[in-house]
């Protein structure tokens, strides 16, 4: 609830004036190509990105990008009674002790939905369906991952996450003081002959807890941690509506 204590004119005179003032500064995006904007060399879909299997830039042509042009689309490779794993991964420095935050944008179609995982649903009584994963593994210097120091996040759960939009993920950790580095995965995993397909897009990495929150009570509206004119709109808003 948003308290109207301040006479219209003044309010607004207030909130254009600080709409030029930042809170702090932004946090730095870790990700080389975050969003998945610069194509590889040969073989390689999306420059700093490794690949494997089924993955494909889409220019937004099948789904419209979160962010820029272009985002990735995933799907398995349809092996009968096996799996398949699909994803895009990057590897980056990380300090031992300090806390990292994965957050992206997913988005799956209506018309071609991944399926969710019924560990005895393919014919053969195998599993069948779909797990899609944002996943953060920390790295010694050997380049090993650390045991039991990953984290990991389900970034569409079949029949409750939304379809036919984007829809954000976000998954924290904390490097071990042996880590060296972080390695990103953002995972498709196929069971059987499950069809769908998920596009991903907007990836970032940053040292810190996530989501920055309003800094003040005139930041309103997203990206918070700054006051820009996106405050002033929303102030416009709610001053339209009355301000419930």
């Amino acid at each position: 609830m948003i308290r109207c204590t301040l006479r219209p004119a003044r309010a607004l005179i207030a909130l254009g004036c600080a709409a030029a003032m930042t809170c702090g500064a932004n946090a730095q995006n870790l990700l080389s190509n975050p969003s998945l904007e610069i194509d590889g060399p040969g073989f390689v879909v999306f420059e700093d990105w490794l690949q494997f299997n089924n993955v494909f830039e889409d220019e937004s042509i099948e789904v419209l990008a979160q962010d820029g042009l272009q985002s990735a689309k995933m799907f398995g490779q349809f092996t009968p009674e096996g799996q398949s794993d699909n994803g895009l991964q990057q590897v980056v420095p990380v300090i031992g002790g300090d806390t990292y935050t994965l957050t992206g944008w997913t988005y799956v179609p209506s018309g071609d939905a991944i399926q969710p995982l019924d560990p005895m649903g393919s014919p053969g009584g195998g599993a069948f369906g779909h797990l899609a994963l944002g996943i953060i593994d920390f790295l010694d210097s050997g380049g090993g991952v650390i045991a039991g120091q990953s984290v990991e996040v389900q970034v569409h759960e079949s029949g409750v996450t939304a379809t036919d939009n984007w829809v954000q993920f976000s998954v924290t950790g904390t490097a071990p003081a042996n880590a060296m580095d972080a390695q990103v995965t953002l995972l498709l995993i196929q069971w059987d002959l499950a069809p769908g397909a998920i596009f991903w897009d907007n990836l970032s990495l940053e040292a810190g807890m996530g989501e920055p929150q309003p800094c003040s009570p005139a930041d309103l509206a997203e990206p918070f941690g700054v006051l820009d004119f996106s405050d002033v709109l929303a102030f416009l808003g709610f001053f339209g509506a009355g301000c419930p």
